[in-house]
């Protein structure tokens, strides 16, 4: 069933490249001071529980945050646009999409709250372009039903701050996946620096894991018990139950390309009975040739609980995913092309930060397992139930970019947050994969004005430009300098256009 991720041969010599360079760099970067990492606000107004950045390939340098409750707005030079560009959750309406096979719109709901509502946003590559991506952009959602959906929407002219009716009209279900409970959806979405899209799913919910999901990859393993049930009315409107595979996964997709109705190794179809519009990658690990071969095909890695907010260096490639923790750790994974393993295993439900869960989990130490990558950055949170963890690092890790921006003392940092805290935190590599942990040396909590940061860390995102935003409380804040006046087609710093 699954495949992996190798590059197809359009992208085998920038990966080449790249891992040439990881191999070479393992000299120490120096630690900016709390001095360097000048935060300044830029909308204070106007923004209600923003919980996402996103930029697209496009000349304008825009800036788009999404808002849980189902609005995208935009930020263009610095002001926020008036008008929302897309309303989820208009009062009075019920959000309309295509579903695959169907002539006709269906209400597909949308809610919000808890950890539901609009929770990712990615832009087709070619969304400036003039060939089939173009204006298209794709939207993470719960629907109706409390479950996770991917939709696609496609613009006539992408350069608007608004969209049109029939732009709205233009919604299609691409994916949908039945969640078990109401708390760890996930549900970020980013194009990588090969062009495919990466959806990131935590565990289902609950506490620790009672599905299993994290670790289960074959479908047939799913319910064991009968406590585990699919929802009857996700299954009665075509879905798949096997779509319960895809929690606590890294989902990888070709949105480019088809896969016939009724493939049963595909998980994620909107409908079992018609085509799903998205294919899957030639090296994916889930597929039949790939390292996981017993999961659905849309899987790229496994071993998640809840990964909350995760990126791509523009520069190495590297995939940074900050995975929220249960009783102990919350922890940064860094998987690194060329070097780690395809079809990683993150260690959820089996580990937590690097500890074994369980009775153990403030002192043994992570099993050895296949394809384990073990955190990078792991600290201890509110749970304060380790001994000697009398001080609350946090209790939710938000994770972050590295950055790549024009502020130059502050390249190769990355920078991070905890959705229970006020604050910035930032680690640099000290030689060989290892990164400084939290401590107060490098936590930052005011920004350039003293002032505290408008409530809690939620989300980071670059603009084309590689200037790094994040969202506190109502304020989107800017790290570092402003972008100077952004090129076309370089979202990856090296000039390498997906």
């Amino acid at each position: 069933m699954p495949r992996m991720h190798m590059p197809t041969t359009r992208f085998a010599s920038f990966f080449a490249a790249l891992t040439a360079l990881l191999l070479a760099a393992t000299i120490a970067r120096a630690q900016p001071v709390p001095a360097d990492v000048v935060i300044t606000p830029v909308v204070t107004t106007g923004l209600v529980s923003p919980i996402g950045v996103f930029t697209a390939d496009e000349p304008l340098g825009r800036v788009f945050v999404i808002q849980q409750g189902g609005e995208i707005r935009v930020v263009r030079a610095g002001a926020l646009v008036t008008a929302p560009f897309l309303d989820l959750s208009v009062t009075g309406e019920t959000l309309q999409c295509t579903y695959p096979g169907d002539s006709a719109t269906t209400g597909v709901g949308f809610t919000s709250g808890g950890e539901r509502g609009l929770l990712g946003l990615a832009f087709h590559p070619g969304f400036n372009g003039s060939g089939g991506g173009r204006g298209v952009f794709f939207a993470s959602i719960t629907d109706a039903n409390g479950d996770s959906m991917i939709l696609r929407y496609t613009m006539a002219d992408p350069a608007l701050d608004a969209l049109t009716a029939s732009d709205r009209a233009s919604c299609r279900v691409i994916l949908r996946a039945d969640q078990d409970f109401s708390n760890h959806n996930g549900g970020h979405i980013v194009f990588g620096p090969d062009g495919l899209l990466y959806f990131g799913l935590g565990d289902g919910g609950s506490g620790g894991d009672p599905c299993n999901r994290g670790q289960t990859l074959d479908p047939a393993a799913l319910n064991p018990d009968g406590a585990c049930a699919p929802d009857a009315n996700f299954t009665a409107n075509g879905g798949d139950p096997d779509s319960r595979a895809l929690l606590g996964k890294m989902l990888r997709l070709d949105i480019d390309a088809t896969t016939p109705a009724n493939t049963s190794t595909l998980c994620g179809a909107p409908r079992t009975n018609q085509v799903a519009e998205y294919g899957i990658p030639s090296g994916q690990p889930g597929a039949a040739a790939g390292t996981i071969p017993q999961s659905c095909d849309e899987v790229w890695a496994y071993g998640l609980r809840n990964p909350w907010r995760w990126s791509f260096d523009r520069q190495t490639g590297d995939l940074w995913i900050g995975d929220v923790g249960q009783g102990a750790w919350e922890e940064v994974n860094r998987w690194r092309p060329g070097i780690d393993p395809l079809g990683a295993d993150f260690g959820w439900v089996t580990c937590e930060g690097r500890n074994a869960t369980g009775g153990s989990v403030c002192t043994a130490a992570c099993p050895t397992g296949t394809n384990r990558v073990n955190p990078v950055i792991a600290y201890r949170n509110s749970n304060l139930n380790c001994a000697g963890n009398t001080t609350s690092n946090g209790c939710s890790v938000t994770g972050g970019h590295v950055y790549r921006g024009p502020s130059t003392v502050l390249r190769g940092t990355y920078f991070y947050g905890d959705a229970c805290r006020s604050q910035i935190r930032y680690a640099n590599e000290t030689g060989g994969n290892n990164w400084t942990e939290p401590t107060a040396a490098v936590i930052v909590s005011t920004d350039i004005n003293g002032a505290a940061i408008a409530g809690v860390v939620l989300a980071f995102g670059e603009d084309q430009g590689g200037a790094l935003f994040f969202v506190g409380g109502g304020t989107l804040y800017r790290i570092g300098a402003a972008s100077v006046t952004p090129p076309a087609g370089l979202i990856f710093s090296n000039g390498f256009e997906p």
